[in-house]
């Protein structure tokens, strides 16, 4: 093994039924007495991310560069782009079992819509785990990223993901997904924590 290339894109959109209230909060009703309701926007959001790592002469270690770029409406962010380079080690490698590690430095810039723009330098720490279940038939994964915003610890950058993923045909595969995002750096007094469920489909090779 001596390169490894990591793609990975992310877009969600959801809304949900609100009801509409008059100036002193009470519903609101239409003609026929029902209640009046509105869509009303949750989520507007896209992450594009992708991680290059070439094997050292040790196959347990590896250097690696990551580029990212994302979107998010309810956090005020038109566009953010980071970029980090990292060293990693596997620190478990069973066969049902792997653990990789790295560290690294990164460099983030943030365009808001509305509030100024913000950029920094900062520390990376990122996780993953996979555990083989049921003959390997089943992936139980684990990936917890950190960006340590170094000037401004409170505007650090937060994402966990645990899933299941099982094959399906051609390379395809399909996995049940919980993730937990916390952004910081997210403008004052919009959302800094994103939870989702989510199904996604993805390609091997």
């Amino acid at each position: 093994l001596g390169d490894r290339i990591t793609l990975r894109a992310d877009y969600e959109e959801s809304s949900a039924f609100v009801v509409d209230t008059n100036d002193k909060g009470d519903p609101m009703l239409d003609d026929d007495g029902n209640l009046m309701t509105a869509s009303q926007p949750t989520a507007d959001n896209w992450r594009v991310e992708g991680k290059y790592d070439y094997f050292l002469s040790d196959p347990r270690n590896y250097l690696g560069v990551n580029v990212g770029f994302r979107s998010n409406v309810f956090a005020d962010i038109d566009r953010r782009s980071y970029a980090s380079a990292y060293f990693g080690r596997k620190l478990l490698t069973r066969d049902t079992l792997t653990f990789d590690a790295e560290l690294g430095v990164a460099y983030v810039d943030t365009d808001f819509e509305e509030t100024e723009d913000d950029s920094y330098a900062g520390a990376t720490i990122n996780l993953t785990a996979e555990a083989q279940l049921f003959d390997s038939r089943v992936t139980l994964y684990f990936r917890q990223a950190n960006i340590i915003n170094t000037s401004s610890i409170e505007k650090s950058i937060y994402r966990t993901a645990v899933g299941l993923r099982f094959p399906l045909f051609l390379g395809l595969e399909a996995a049940a997904e919980a993730t937990a995002d916390y952004d910081g750096g997210a403008a004052d007094g919009k959302e800094k924590l994103d939870e989702t469920l989510k199904f996604r489909i993805g390609y091997t090779w």
